[in-house]
This record gives structure tokens, C-alpha cells and sequence, in this order.
């Protein structure tokens, strides 16, 4: 049950006698009406100040977890160990950047409004700072990591160009070693001619392959000396390997080319 309101004294109560009386209560309900206007716009700037940092806080905070969400996908070493679907590779790196660098617009905005908030004195200004300080050390840090996948990236690129060119190059060289080390000697002159003819068309094209050996060593040569490839033992090991395997071609041409010159020789007597 509600209580009833404590009677007013008389007593109390101030009249209001002279003209001055009335001016002064007047003065003394406006400062009081002005006061209180003050403080209702300190309040309600007061509150749309928290307001605003919630709302920067709510941003930071998920720039913030995108930032982590990234960095765990840019440190993942799996991606660049294996250079298998390279290229698919570097168009998802590829990707990968335009994506960073999409997101670094809302960061930009994000600064801005930070530092809005700080140059008006925001009662939160030294938080709002560390935030915002805080946020940028983690955008090095993603931008350093993928500087790095990127060159990892790039030299496994470089690499597999490297195995590939050599993979195809053996296989040449394999193939004309099989058929050099043939012991046909040709049944009669003719054939031996045909032969002696297929052996001058191999001869124009071991010096053009030749070429393409010495270009596949200059790359590896590169890759070594020049940009300290994280894999140049494979790489020298590679090149020795082709070199090696050069010059036993070269040899078994020429023995190649002896045998034919003999077998035209016995042909040509035996008529």
C-alpha cells in the first residue's frame, strides 16, 4: 500500500515578497535549468562516446581474429614443402594477397576512426591507441609471412621448371644412348648408307640439343650462385648428372660414327 506524502510546513515554504526576491529566484531556477541542460548534453556526449568505442572495439575485435585466421593459413610450411600443382599454387597465393589486401581497406577505415576518437580526447584514448598498435603488429606480421611463402613459393616454381627441362632432356639423352650402343652392322652397303644417313640427321640434332644442355646448366648455375636455392645440392647433383651423361652420348657417337666408317669399309671391299 502505497504511503501517503509528508505534509509541506508552512513554515518552509519561501514567499516571495519584493521584486528583487522574484529576480533572484528567477536567476536561480535558470542557472539550476542550465545546469541540468549541461550535464544531460555532457551525459548523452558521454554515451555516444562509449557507443562510438563499442563499436570500434566490435571492428577491432574481428579484424582481429580475420588477422590470427590468416596468419595460422600463411604459416602452414605443408604448402610450400611440396612442389606438386605449383602453379595451382601460386594462383591461390595469388588469391590469397588480393584478399589481404582487400581487408587492409577496413583497417585503413578502422584507423581512421581511431584516431578520430583519440584526437578528440576520447576518455579511452591511450586503449583505443594500444588496439590500433597492437592490430598493425599483426598486419607485419602476415605481410612478413607471405613474403616468405612467396619466395618459397617462387623458388619451388623455379625449381620444378628446373626438374622438368632435366627430366626431359635425360630422356632424350636415354634414348639416343639405346640406340647408339646398337651393334647392327649392316647387312650390305645400302643398308649400311641408310644407316650412316640416320646417323648425320642424329648429328645435326645432338648439336642442337647441345645447346639445351648448356641453357639447363646456366639455370642451375643461377639457382646455386646467384639465388642460393634452399635446394642446390639437388640441383648440383642434377647438373653433374647431365653433364656426365653429355659427354657418354658424345662418346658413344663417335664410337658410333667409327663403326659405320668400318662397316663401310668391309661393305665396300666385300663388292
Amino acid at each position: 500500500m502505497a504511503t501517503e506524502p509528508e505534509p509541506v510546513n508552512p513554515t518552509q515554504i519561501r514567499v516571495l515578497e519584493t521584486v528583487e526576491d522574484i529576480q533572484n529566484r528567477r536567476h536561480e531556477v535558470l542557472s539550476h535549468y542550465d545546469e541540468f541542460k549541461r550535464e544531460t548534453i555532457e551525459k548523452r556526449h558521454r554515451l555516444e562516446d562509449e557507443l562510438r568505442f563499442q563499436y570500434f572495439r566490435q571492428d577491432a575485435n574481428e579484424m582481429e581474429s580475420w588477422l590470427y585466421e590468416k596468419l595460422q593459413a600463411a604459416s602452414d610450411e605443408s604448402f610450400v614443402k611440396d612442389s606438386t600443382n605449383i602453379n595451382a599454387k601460386l594462383v591461390k597465393h595469388q588469391n590469397f594477397q588480393a584478399e589481404v589486401e582487400q581487408q587492409y581497406k577496413i583497417q585503413i577505415a578502422l584507423d581512421g576512426e581511431g584516431g578520430k576518437m583519440i584526437s578528440g580526447q576520447h576518455l579511452r584514448s591511450q586503449l583505443i591507441q594500444e588496439r590500433l598498435d597492437q592490430l598493425h603488429r599483426l598486419w607485419d606480421l602476415l605481410r612478413q609471412k607471405l613474403s616468405e611463402r612467396n619466395i618459397r613459393l617462387e623458388q619451388s616454381r623455379k625449381l620444378a621448371e628446373f626438374l622438368r627441362q632435366w627430366e626431359e632432356m635425360m630422356y632424350w639423352i636415354r634414348d639416343k644412348e639405346t640406340w647408339l650402343m646398337t651393334d647392327d652392322a649392316g647387312r650390305d652397303l645400302e643398308h649400311v648408307m641408310n644407316m650412316q644417313r640416320k646417323f648425320d640427321d642424329f648429328q645435326k640434332e645432338l648439336s642442337g640439343q647441345e645447346r639445351r644442355v648448356v641453357d639447363i646448366e646456366n639455370l642451375a648455375g643461377r639457382l646455386i650462385d646467384q639465388e642460393a636455392h634452399p635446394d642446390k645440392d639437388l640441383i648440383d647433383e642434377r647438373r653433374r648428372t647431365l653433364r656426365e651423361s653429355w659427354n657418354r652420348l658424345r662418346e658413344l657417337s663417335v664410337r658410333k660414327q667409327a663403326k659405320l666408317l668400318g662397316a663401310q669399309e668391309i661393305q665396300r671391299f666385300n663388292r
